[in-house]
């Protein structure tokens, strides 16, 4: 049983190891890539660390070991957050979640005393990963990552939800060999189902995006997009559909009388969008960008603006006009005064001349 624990740990971290190198050649996001890497070398480090046969590794090697081990929350979560989620949104507070389960998970692994702390943050933290992963789908637009990653996403999760609930129970014993053998074992499995879906050729398959969404067609062969949905879907959008608050890809579905899978696939394959609040927010943030640059509407309030364009409150639209102009709106409203002051000073001499 201890060379099995040793093998399936061997080909883990030969896999994870393999897979860092792949991804890092993949077309993909810097922080997509990132963050596969930081998975792979917090996980290599736990199965290495935590195998059932005593390794008797030097004291500073191990305690490193431990450092990096502790870790895997915040690479699990970062994960996630990043490859799984399109949609712009605050990452830092689960980035902040993730941190201080990670440092439970530290002191657990210093002194196994310290577990009934690490316990409750463990189990909240993956329990809510497991619950967005599942959530996010309703905004995926891409066929093939939308039935394949609520899956990935629970596997990673649910397999460190069941392994903390396994040891808090009871069922499964610190430094048991029951308990290295499903850690190596889930890994082992875990990982190869991923790197297999991950790296079959068809770039569409590619969690996430290389770039912010491009206003072009999509590369997906598995299907072509009906160019008379297509049609209607820019018609609706032309009609300033997308002023509705609340409005989801079901709902606009429904006024299109379409099926949902259908409307998913014109806008991804006819139109080249991966999320649909991304493709609703570019058209309102847009909309919004002309109000803040008129002149004649100095006096009308951000959220005002950000009501009349379609979001709910005032934190989605300047989260959602940052990721599209790089700046909130009332920093892009005092630039195009300024702007607009430098043009009117520059023409005034031009003007004076003229008398």
């Amino acid at each position: 049983m201890l060379y099995l624990d040793l093998a399936l740990r061997g080909g883990g971290v030969t896999l994870l190891i393999l897979l860092a190198v792949l991804i890092w050649r993949a077309p993909i996001g810097l922080e997509g890539r990132l963050s596969i890497i930081a998975v792979a070398i917090t996980q290599s480090a736990f199965l290495t660390a935590k195998t059932a046969m005593s390794m008797e590794l030097n004291p500073v090697v191990m305690a490193n070991l431990l450092l990096l081990t502790s870790l895997t929350p915040t690479a699990i979560t970062w994960l996630i957050i990043t490859i799984f989620l399109d949609a712009p949104g605050r990452k830092w507070p689960w980035i902040a979640a993730s941190l201080a389960t990670s440092t439970a998970f530290y002191f657990h692994l210093m002194n196994p005393a310290h577990f009934f702390v690490c316990l409750p943050m463990s189990l909240a933290l993956y329990g809510a990963l497991f619950v967005l992963s599942l959530w996010s789908t309703r905004d995926d637009l891409v066929e093939c990552r939308c039935r394949a990653r609520p899956g990935f996403a629970a596997a990673i999760a649910g397999f460190a939800l069941a392994l903390t609930l396994g040891e808090a129970t009871g069922v499964l014993v610190e430094n048991s060999v029951r308990l290295a053998l499903l850690q190596g074992a889930g890994t082992f499995i875990v990982t190869l189902a991923f790197a297999i879906w991950l790296l079959r050729p068809d770039a569409d398959r590619w969690p996430g995006e290389t770039e912010p969404e491009q206003n072009g067609p999509s590369n997906s062969h598995e299907g072509s997009a009906d160019p008379a949905l297509t049609a209607r879907i820019k018609a609706a959008m032309a009609s300033e559909i997308w002023r509705e608050e609340g409005l989801t890809i079901g709902s606009l579905a429904g006024k299109l009388a379409v099926p949902e899978h259908r409307l998913r696939r014109a806008i991804n394959q006819g139109l080249g969008h991966r999320n649909f609040s991304s493709f609703i927010n570019r058209a309102r943030v847009e909309a919004a960008a002309s109000v803040l640059n008129d002149p004649t509407k100095m006096n009308t309030t951000v959220l005002e603006i950000a009501y009349d364009v379609g979001f709910s409150s005032v934190g989605p639209f300047n989260r959602a006009f940052r990721a599209e102009y790089g700046k909130s709106p009332t920093q892009f409203r005092l630039m195009s005064q300024t702007d607009i002051s430098a043009e009117s000073k520059e023409m005034s001499p031009i003007v004076k001349n003229l008398h």
